[in-house]
């Protein structure tokens, strides 16, 4: 029991399953046809008619493949006597088996009695004539032509109306089959013929139409379209097209439902060329003016001349999803960007009216439908089969009623969805068209003959949203609406005004929840209205609403049942908008400061192409301990018309080094931030006022060492014009001084330096000292008060206004040859650190720790690995500091075979230094000890010989 039990719950589930799948199921929340719209399709194309039980099971394979489709059902109105008493059908056979059929003939079955009700109409509309109707035409039709593998062939059946049993007012169910040779039924299908009513017998219906001019969403943002079905739609046979031309071909009254964003679309192909780009294509096409689009703006305006119409909220957006989200404030924006309509139309609504989706909602969306789309007292239109309770009577309830809104009774018009279902059929396929013009016709009648009597009765006839019908299909409906016997014409505003029946609301089907845009979805539609509403609070004069309109197209309720798509379109505006977004920016980075303050420049652009837009621009610091800003100079806000760049200047601060972020935020007018912060870096060392404190005491000491240099060279040449000697700058031609490398060591009592205690000689070559001063005695202590001025062989008598730089040195190079020397260097001269500069042979050695060289014997200057000369053999006693100091540049430069000869009392020491110069010596010791002297060019310096210093160019040397 229990595996039976499974077996038939599982039984019941597959077909809830599979109709949950059904592509149809997911139309009927916008509008679209029901489940029952399938049967009223098998029975309006007839390719795959179901057959009764007994005989579908032998025949399907055939049925399927052999196709009946009607192409004409006269009269309308059928009359007992004269031109329509005669009931005829024309129609079309094919066999499309591939095989032959043999035996092929079409007749025509009746009944001969008039339906009832609606219920049994419908019944009938999905039977077949073999199962439901019983009498069966005296005369068949053969089709020979069709019997041949795809073959076709045209027919014709008649009979009179006596006949077939018509004889008052009401619906007759008339089919159509065809048989083959073993009098297998391979196709029919059942239609219906309304037997008019004798004059005065009835009370016709009143009947408004709704018509409704609401297509999908072609566009994303601005001028991008996502196709150009538009334009084939506008077009010649297109189905706007169709619409438009139909409502304008006849005078009966209709109602014009306007979405405001199809009058956009077409105003923008209209107006110029426009972009074209599928919603899963990379590139776009630009697409000239549409001459379609702007033609059939021009007929609807004249087709609406004499007709009223509302205004549905831009886009038609899923109004009841959006109240569920707690997204009321976009139903306000939908209503507001409504008044694009009376701009393209030149008219304002002439009536307010509102129409949810499916027409069915709850009590909180029809408060706000009736709020943002004032309303006021106009009605509302709704379902009425899913809306309200079936009337009291049983009958086909009256179109006008009543429903409590906000605590407030407000006046609703139901439209009848049995007719809606019929119209939103495939009325394009082969014999549809007949099918669904004579059932509109039959379901009329029977709600006329419900309550023949009954005087006032109104009906509302709303098709679905997106109708789709062969414009002359439509322009008939129209024109029988006005002549049919039954009905009569009235517009919805009239309709609203006659006296409502009570009935009981449903409120909003469970079930249709599902079919609604889902919170995911319009999460994250909302966030891309958050970033629209940001951008549009930048643009100045803009003449719409930037991207908001984009938004709202993503909440269409067209959208419903396509998921794919609507994921496509909502990443391609929010691609868009973020482009659009970055074209307004701050475009500086990283900057530096000199010092600890200084100025930020901050670099605002608007890259939008033909956008001016308006912004403010707040910095603040990361870190206000370190770094501190000023007030940004400049007018705010600031104004930036399409290309412009704007620089502000920021004050800034800082305390310490390192970097900073500025955080800059642009903000509209009104406050608003405007897209993320930008960070601009700081970098700041903090040592600018330190460097040029330095940098300027540095040019100070500079140009002071320039006047004093030019001041002295002045003083030389004035002194050389008076006739105080030659600068010492021509080559000398004595011998080498005393103190050259090589020569004979000196001893107190010929060096000519005063002893302790006395005075300086007066020539060379005066005893300045006994023979045996101790070798102590240093340096000479007495102030050198000579000037070389000449020669060194300038002789002893000729006296000269300055003494010899080198005082109390012979003159004559005879007595000091240059030769090797053996013994040890003289202790006097261990710790000596200057030589005095004069005329003759620079000196070097132990005795020199001061280049200030004067003219030099050699003709080259002396080069080496080090231009030092190093006492090796014999060094200074114990405390006395061996003295290195470069060797005197113009002394000469000894070859391999000299420094051999010398014994090995010189050597290399490592290094690079050299000294060259040619100095004339101008020195005035004006301290015991001190030598100054002043030289052109060299500079002897040896940290590890003593403390000697040295002096270069044209400067003062002193050594201690």
């Amino acid at each position: 029991m229990r595996a039976a039990g499974r077996v038939a719950a599982l039984a019941a589930l597959v077909p809830c399953l599979l109709g949950s799948t059904a592509p149809g199921a997911f139309a009927l929340p916008s509008g679209g046809t029901t489940a029952t719209d399938a049967k009223i399709m098998t029975s309006a194309l007839a390719a795959e008619p179901a057959l009764p039980d007994a005989a579908a099971e032998p025949g399907q394979a055939r049925q399927g493949k052999v196709s009946l489709a009607l192409a004409t059902v006269s009269p309308k109105a059928a009359e007992a006597s004269g031109k329509r008493s005669k009931v005829q059908i024309t129609g079309t056979v094919e066999n499309r088996t591939g095989h032959q059929q043999t035996g092929l003939t079409v007749r025509m079955r009746y009944n001969g009695t008039p339906l009832s009700s609606r219920a049994q109409l419908e019944r009938y509309a999905a039977g077949q004539p073999s199962a439901l109707l019983r009498g069966v035409g005296t005369r068949s039709v053969p089709l020979a032509k069709a019997a041949v593998p795809n073959g076709s062939q045209s027919f014709s059946l008649s009979a009179n109306t006596a006949d077939i049993g018509m004889r008052s007012f009401g619906v007759y169910p008339v089919g159509v089959e065809v048989v083959n040779a073993a009098q297998e039924v391979v196709a029919g299908v059942i239609t219906f013929v309304t037997f008019a009513p004798k004059a005065g017998d009835v009370k016709p219906v009143k009947v408004g139409w709704v018509w409704p001019l609401i297509d999908r969403q072609h566009r994303t943002a601005a001028d991008g379209f996502t196709d150009d079905d538009l334009n084939t739609q506008m077009g010649k046979d297109g189905r706007l097209s169709g619409l438009v031309s139909a409502a304008a071909s006849t005078r009966t009254p209709v109602t014009w439902a306007v979405d405001p964003a199809l009058l956009d679309d077409a105003r923008q192909m209209a107006s110029g060329p426009y972009q074209v780009q599928g919603l899963r294509e990379d590139t776009s096409v630009k697409t000239p003016k549409s001459a379609a689009a702007e033609g059939w703006l021009k007929s609807l305006k004249s087709a609406m001349k004499s007709d009223q119409y509302f205004a549905l909220p831009y886009a038609d957006p899923d109004v009841v999803a959006l109240v569920r989200n707690k997204q009321n404030n976009q139903v306000a924006l939908a209503y507001q960007n409504a008044q694009i309509a009376p701009s393209v139309l030149g008219a304002q609504p002439s009536t307010a009216m509102a129409w949810p989706p499916a027409g069915v909602a709850g009590p909180s969306t029809l408060k706000q439908l009736v709020r943002h789309g004032r309303v006021g007292s106009g009605p509302i239109l709704m379902s009425s089969d899913n809306a309200f309770t079936p009337a009291a009577s049983g009958y086909t309830a009256n179109a006008v009623t009543t429903t409590e809104i906000d605590n407030r009774t407000h006046t609703v018009l139901t439209y009848d969805d049995k007719l809606a279902d019929i119209l939103d059929q495939n009325t394009r396929a082969p014999g549809a068209k007949v099918l669904t013009e004579q059932r509109f016709l039959a379901e009329t009648a029977m709600i006329t003959a419900e309550r023949p009597q009954t005087a006032g009765r109104t009906l509302v006839v709303a098709p679905g949203r997106h109708w789709n019908p062969p414009a002359d299909l439509a322009k008939q409906l129209l024109a029988d609406t006005a002549t049919m016997p039954w009905l009569s014409t009235a517009s919805l505003d009239k309709i609203a005004h006659t006296q409502p029946e009570e009935r009981q609301p449903k409120g909003y089907p469970n079930e249709y929840e599902g079919y609604e845009l889902g919170r995911g979805y319009l999460d994250q539609v909302h966030r891309i209205q958050q970033e629209a509403n940001s951008f549009a609070s930048i643009v100045v004069n803009s003449p719409s609403p930037v991207y908001q309109r984009a938004v709202l197209r993503l909440e269409s309720v067209s959208w419903r049942g396509k998921p794919s798509a609507a994921y496509a379109a909502r990443r391609r505006v929010s691609s868009e908008l973020a482009d659009d977004t970055g074209r307004v920016r701050v475009i500086s980075g990283q900057t530096g400061l000199a010092g600890n303050s200084g100025m930020v420049h901050i670099t605002v652009a608007n890259d939008l192409p033909d956008q001016t837009v308006r912004v403010i621009v707040n910095v603040a610091s990361e870190n206000t301990a370190k770094l501190q800003i000023g007030k940004l100079e400049g007018r705010s806000p600031i104004d930036l018309k399409p290309g412009d760049k704007v620089t502000r200047n920021l004050p800034v601060t800082a305390n310490g080094n390192g970097r900073f972020r500025l955080l800059v935020q642009l903000a509209s007018a009104d406050g608003r931030e405007y897209g993320e912060p930008h960070v601009i870096t700081v970098r700041t060392t903090g040592y600018g006022r330190t460097s040029l404190v330095i940098t300027g005491g540095a040019l100070a000491v500079l140009f002071v060492g320039v006047g004093v240099r030019a001041m002295r060279a002045r003083r030389r040449r004035k002194a050389e014009a008076a006739g105080d000697g030659p600068t010492g700058t021509e080559p000398a031609t004595g011998a080498p001084g005393p103190y050259y490398p090589g020569a004979e060591p000196l001893v107190a009592g010929d060096s000519g330096l005063p002893e302790p205690g006395t005075g300086a000689p007066a020539g060379p070559g005066s005893a300045g000292a006994p023979a045996d001063a101790p070798a102590a005695a240093g340096i000479p202590a007495g102030p050198s008060t000579g000037r070389g001025s000449g020669p060194a062989s300038r002789s002893a008598a000729e006296p000269s206004a300055r003494a010899d730089a080198s005082a109390g040195i012979p003159a004559e190079p005879s007595e000091y040859p240059v030769g090797p020397a053996e013994d040890a260097a003289p202790a006097e001269y261990g710790t000596a650190e200057h030589r005095p500069s004069g005329a003759g042979a620079g000196v070097s050695g132990a005795a020199s720790g001061r280049h200030a060289s004067g003219n030099g014997a050699g003709s080259a200057p002396r080069s080496g690995n080090d231009s030092r000369a190093t006492v090796r053999d014999g060094w200074p006693p114990a405390g006395a500091e061996p003295s290195a100091d470069g060797a005197d540049a113009d002394a000469g430069t000894p070859d391999a075979d000299e420094w051999a000869g010398t014994g090995g009392w010189f050597g290399t020491r490592s290094g690079s230094r050299t000294g060259a110069g040619h100095a004339a010596g101008d020195g005035a010791d004006s301290e015991p000890g001190s030598v100054p002297g002043a030289g052109n060019a060299g500079n002897g310096t040896d940290p590890g010989a003593g403390t000697g210093t040295g002096s270069s160019a044209d400067g003062d040397g002193h050594g201690r």
